[in-house]
């Protein structure tokens, strides 16, 4: 290269935006453009000449910058690309460093790296992605509102889920357990918890708010036989029956109708009123035409058939379907690379270990830890609710013993859930605790 040449690059090299320097595989500093000594906070005739370990090495806080250009000199096969900080004394700037080689007649004589100071620009990116995660947070959390505001019954459920996941997120901290959440695992999983339940939008309310086993059924049943009750006295006023008979049809339809009510609100079925319950479907009353009709529908025999809890097979499908549709309207959501897992984490609170669970009937370790305490969480809170329609709070320590039932029959993590009720023994026995720990 002649004597012009070399100054119209140099003079190139002086006059860009972008940060130079010029380093010899000795490790000597060649040449360094403006540009890079202030982004470095140095003075070029300071940097020009000198290794780098006498420059850079002296602040251990510049280690990953040093670490890259090192790397660079050490692999000669590729460039090198990396968003490192670098502490100038001062402050501490983000420098997108990228190097590679300068050749003269096919031989590597020297590394060149560009730096660029993106320290505004990671700036301006860290604000905006603090805005798009509040704003994501607002919408969970307006998401969550509008599921709880639908039933009062259970209107507290995700908020004492997130009360308790936060808590044993910290006590894990606390505890140096190794079983730990960097800050944005522990945001995902929160918001988890968060949209647990945002398919239950999809499920009537006279499924999920059904408080007993015929539902609005019951007061429908009611007025039947406020009706049936009147045919009868139409029947007596007319000479269609006699006292006699109006008197033991009364006694007959009071009987059937106080034996409804308390299958209706009790928690378990025996099999004695199971089967008196197959003989009340064979009642039947006498319409004003003279048609036969049974006491009930076969909708409301089913119902009152439930063995235990309030839902049919069929209802019990469409409210199990929550956790399908819950995955499905999370999967439409774009959400951030460290939230990947939200959809599939909240849609899976319903597996258990033994395969047992819904909907996918995962099992094992195809379930991930996460998901495993979340379940925890959910099965927890519902044992111990207050505010359920279907029965009454269970007390803690039966729900501990439910729990470990659960893990020892496989369906719950054993691991998970020692360390759950560890945690939350700890909350409970502290002056702080809320009315949900105890």
């Amino acid at each position: 290269m002649n004597k012009k040449d070399e100054f119209i690059h140099k003079s190139i090299l002086h006059d860009m935006s972008e940060g130079v320097m010029i380093i010899g595989l000795d490790g000597i500093t060649r040449y360094i453009n403006p540009a890079a000594a202030v982004i470095l906070g140095k003075k070029e005739e300071d940097i020009t000449g000198e290794k780098i370990a006498s420059l850079f090495f002296y602040d251990e806080r510049n280690d990953l910058f040093n670490q890259t250009l090192l790397d660079a000199i050490a692999d000669a096969s590729s460039a090198h690309y990396n968003l490192v900080p670098y502490y100038t004394g001062n402050e501490t700037k983000t420098i997108y460093v990228m190097t590679s080689y300068l050749h003269q007649n096919d031989k590597k004589i020297a590394l060149i790296a560009i730096l660029n100071d993106m320290t505004s620009v990671v700036a301006m990116r860290k604000r905006y992605t603090e805005q798009l995660l509040h704003l994501l947070d607002s919408l969970v959390q307006a998401l969550a509102a509008a599921i709880e505001e639908r039933s009062h019954y259970n209107a507290r459920h995700t908020h004492n889920m997130v009360s308790m996941a936060e808590y044993f997120l910290q006590w894990l901290d606390k505890t140096n357990h190794p079983w730990q959440f960097d800050q944005k695992k522990k945001h995902a999983f929160l918001m988890s918890v968060w949209l647990h339940d945002v398919g239950k939008l999809s499920v009537p309310l006279k499924v999920m708010d059904k408080a007993t086993r015929l539902g609005a059924a019951a007061e429908k049943i009611n007025t039947r036989f406020g009706r049936i009750h009147l045919l009868d006295r139409l029947a007596f006023a007319e000479g269609n029956i006699t006292a006699e008979e109006f008197r033991l049809r009364e006694e007959h339809r009071k009987h059937w109708l106080d034996f409804i009510h308390k299958v209706d609100t009790s928690g378990f079925l025996s099999d004695e009123d199971a089967e008196n319950v197959r003989v009340l479907a064979e009642q039947h009353y006498t319409e004003e035409d003279g048609t036969e009709t049974p006491y009930l529908t076969p909708e409301e025999i089913d119902c009152l058939m439930i063995k235990r809890g309030t839902l049919t097979d069929k209802e019990r499908t469409i409210m199990q379907n929550h956790v399908t549709v819950t995955k499905k309207i999370l999967e439409k959501v774009d959400f951030p690379d460290d939230y990947k897992m939200v959809p599939e984490w909240a849609g899976a609170h319903h597996e258990l270990k033994n395969g047992k669970g819904y909907p996918e009937h995962k099992q094992g370790d195809a379930i991930p830890k996460e998901v495993c305490l979340l379940t925890i969480l959910d099965i927890f809170e519902a044992l111990t609710a207050k505010d359920r329609p279907y029965k009454k709070p269970i007390p803690v320590e039966k729900a501990w013993a439910i729990l470990h039932s659960m893990a020892d029959e496989g369906s719950l993590d054993k691991d998970i859930l020692t360390l759950f009720e560890q945690a939350m023994s700890e909350r409970s026995a502290s002056p702080t605790a809320s009315s949900i720990d105890k």
